[in-house]
C-alpha cells in the first residue's frame, strides 16, 4: 500500500514539540485545582488554562486567535481578564489556573481591556459584511457585537492590504485579516507544509505565502475553517450562499476508510459546502480537501438519475417489478457488492441472497490511493472507500478476497445466469475492467450505478444509486470504529430509488418481508442477527460512533456470513 508522511518544514520542531507535550500535559491532568471565577470558587483539573476552565464552567471568554488543536500565540489579546495577581489585565489562553487565583471575567478592567481591543481590531477592518462570505458566522461580528464599541473614532485613512489568490483553492482579502495567525500555525504545526507566513510589520501585518510557493497541500480547506474572519476565502464557496440560509446535516466522509465526521450544508436541494466536525477518536477537527471538495460528481452530466431496461428508461415501480422478476426466473444468481454500501444495505443483500439457492456473493474494491500521514497524527487512508469491514463483518473477512475470486471464476464459466453489481463510487468505470468483462458472461445483467459508464453497456437493468453523500445508514471505518452517515438531503428530498428502499421492496415483492423499515429500523434487524453489531443502534452511536467487536462476523439467529 503507497503511503506518503508529510514532514514538518525545517525549523518547526520546536513548534511541533510544543504541541506533543500539550497533548501529553492534557492527558496527565489528574491533580484538582481550587480557584475563584467570578467570586464562586470552583475546580478543575490542574494545567487548564483560564479559559478552558472557565468553560467547563459556563463561562464564555472570547477569543481570535485561539483554536484547541493548535498551539497558544496570544496575540488577540481580546481573551483579556482581571487577576488577583496581577495589576494588569492577563490573557486568560495562556495564563493556567493555580490554587487561589482569583480571575474575573466582567469586572471594569477586564471590560474596558476587551473593547479597547476591539476598536484597535477594527480600525482598519473594511465594512464587507454584505458581501463577505463569513457574514453570519463571524466571530469578529459576534465579538463587536457584545464587546466592541458603537462607534468608531478613527478618522485617518484605513490601511489598504493585498486581495490575492494564495493557491488554487484559497484566496485572501487582506484587509479583513486581523492577524490571528491561525492559519500559519496549522500548516507549521498540523499539515507540516509551513506555506503561509506574516509579511509587513505593524498594522501592516498581513499573512501570505512565499514567493512561487502556493497553499497546495491536502488540508489546506482546514485554513479556512479556522479564519475567524473573512480574511480566507474558499474559491469554491465564494458568493455561492449565506450561512444562515443553508440547511446543516451531520455525516460521515465517505471519500476514505478514516470517516472523517463532517457536516454537509446545502441551500434549494444543492449541496454547497462540506465542513468538519470534530471528533478527537477519528479526526480532530479536520477533514482533508479530497473529501471537502469531492461531491461535484452529484450534480455530473453522466450522473445516472432514472431506471432503464435494455430499451428505454422505466419508472421506479416498473423497475422494481422488473427487478424481482429477472430475479425470480433465474436459476442461479450472484451478488457483486462494494465497499460503499451502508452496514443495512449490506444487510438486506445478506438476507436476500440467503433466501436464494446457491447464490454467490462476492466483492470489488477500487484501487488504492496513497495514504498520507501528517505531522500532528491526521492521517488520510489509501482505501478510497469508506465500509470494507462494515462489508467483511456481514460477509466475512473473504468477501473481497476467495470469495470475490470464486464469484469471478464462476461468472467467467458461464455459471451464473443473473448477476446483481453494485457501484457506489464516483468512477465511470465501474468495478474495473476485469469485472466489467466477467459481468458481460451472464445471461441477466442487473446493475446499481451513480455514474454512466461503459460497463453498463447491454445490462438488463440500470437502477441509480445514491452515492456515499446521499445515503443514510451506518459505515465501519478503518479502526472498526461504527459511525451513522446521514443522507445530505432533508427528508422530503431523499432520493426513492435509494438501495435501501429497493432492496426492502424487492423483499415485500418476494413475500420475505412485510414493509419498508427505515435506516435505523433495519440496523435494529442486523444488531439482533449479527453478534458484532449486538446491542448497537442508530441513537446510541451518537455523533462520535462506538467501536465494535473485532472479531469476524458471527452466526445470527436468523442469518449466517459466508
Amino acid at each position: 500500500m503507497p503511503s506518503r508522511t508529510v514532514e514538518a518544514l525545517p525549523g518547526r520542531d520546536a513548534t511541533l514539540q510544543q504541541w506533543e507535550e500539550r497533548l501529553l500535559m492534557a492527558k496527565l491532568k489528574t491533580e484538582m485545582t481550587r480557584w475563584q471565577l467570578n467570586g464562586q470558587e470552583v475546580e478543575n483539573p490542574a494545567g487548564m488554562t483560564i479559559m478552558e476552565a472557565a468553560k467547563k464552567h459556563g463561562v464564555e471568554i472570547p477569543c481570535f486567535c485561539y483554536h484547541p488543536g493548535l498551539t497558544i500565540a496570544g496575540n488577540c489579546r481580546i481573551c483579556m481578564v482581571e487577576s488577583n495577581r496581577s495589576p494588569k489585565p492577563i490573557i486568560s489562553c495562556s495564563e493556567r489556573i493555580a490554587d487561589g487565583l482569583e480571575i474575573e471575567t466582567e469586572s471594569t478592567m477586564a471590560v474596558d481591556a476587551r473593547n479597547s481591543v476591539m476598536e484597535f481590531q477594527l480600525i482598519n477592518h473594511p465594512l464587507d459584511c454584505p458581501v463577505c462570505d463569513k457574514s453570519g458566522e463571524c466571530v469578529l461580528q459576534d465579538h463587536s457585537y457584545t464587546h466592541g464599541p458603537d462607534r468608531s473614532r478613527f478618522v485617518e485613512d484605513k490601511n489598504i492590504r493585498h486581495t490575492k489568490e494564495l493557491g488554487p483553492t484559497i484566496s485572501i482579502w487582506g484587509n479583513r485579516c486581523i492577524v490571528c495567525t491561525c492559519c500559519v500555525r496549522f500548516c507549521d504545526e498540523i499539515s507540516g507544509t509551513g506555506e503561509l507566513c506574516v509579511v509587513e510589520r505593524g498594522d501592516r501585518s498581513v499573512v501570505d505565502v512565499f514567493p512561487e510557493i502556493p497553499i497546495d497541500n491536502a488540508m489546506a480547506g482546514n485554513t479556512v475553517d479556522i479564519c475567524p474572519v473573512g480574511a480566507l476565502i474558499s474559491s469554491d464557496f465564494k458568493f455561492e450562499a449565506r450561512v444562515w440560509n443553508m440547511d446543516r446535516r451531520d455525516s460521515v466522509c465517505g471519500g476514505c476508510a478514516r470517516g472523517c465526521n463532517i457536516e454537509v450544508e446545502t441551500l434549494d436541494g444543492y449541496v454547497k459546502r462540506l465542513m468538519p466536525r470534530e471528533n478527537q477518536e477519528v479526526n480532530d477537527w479536520w477533514m482533508c480537501d479530497h473529501g471537502r471538495y469531492g461531491w461535484r460528481h452529484l450534480y455530473s452530466d453522466k450522473r445516472i438519475a432514472k431506471a432503464r431496461n435494455s430499451d428505454h428508461d422505466i419508472d421506479d415501480a416498473e423497475a422494481t417489478s422488473m427487478l424481482s422478476e429477472l430475479v425470480t426466473g433465474s436459476d442461479s444468481v450472484a451478488f457483486l457488492i462494494d465497499p460503499f454500501l451502508t452496514c443495512e444495505e449490506l444487510y438486506l443483500v445478506h438476507g436476500i441472497a440467503a433466501s436464494l439457492p446457491d447464490s454467490i456473493v462476492g466483492g470489488w474494491l477500487p484501487p488504492d490511493g496513497i495514504a498520507e500521514k501528517f505531522p500532528a497524527g491526521f492521517t488520510i487512508s489509501a482505501a478510497k472507500y469508506p465500509n470494507r469491514h462494515g462489508a467483511e463483518q456481514i460477509f466475512g473477512s473473504k468477501v473481497f478476497g476467495k470469495d470475490a475470486e470464486k464469484l469471478q471464476s464462476a461468472l467467467k464459466k458461464g455459471n451464473v445466469s443473473t448477476v446483481i453489481a453494485f457501484c457506489g463510487g464516483p468512477s465511470e468505470d465501474g468495478p474495473g475492467s476485469d469485472w466489467s468483462e466477467a459481468l458481460t458472461k451472464a445471461n441477466t445483467r442487473i446493475l446499481f450505478s451513480v455514474m454512466e459508464g461503459p460497463w453498463l453497456d447491454g445490462a438488463s437493468l440500470v437502477l441509480p444509486a445514491t452515492a456515499p453523500l446521499e445515503k443514510e445508514g451506518t459505515w465501519i471505518n478503518e479502526d472498526k470504529r461504527l459511525q451513522r452517515a446521514r443522507s445530505c438531503w432533508k427528508p422530503s428530498q431523499q432520493l426513492f430509488n435509494s438501495e435501501l428502499v429497493r432492496l426492502q421492496e424487492w423483499q415485500i415483492c418476494s413475500e420475505t418481508r412485510n414493509r419498508c423499515l427505515s435506516a435505523a429500523g433495519v440496523f435494529r434487524e442486523l444488531a439482533e442477527n449479527f453478534d458484532s453489531f449486538s446491542g448497537h443502534s442508530h441513537s446510541a452511536l451518537g455523533e462520535g460512533g462506538l467501536l465494535i467487536s473485532k472479531r469476524p462476523a458471527t452466526v445470527g439467529t436468523k442469518g449466517e456470513a459466508k
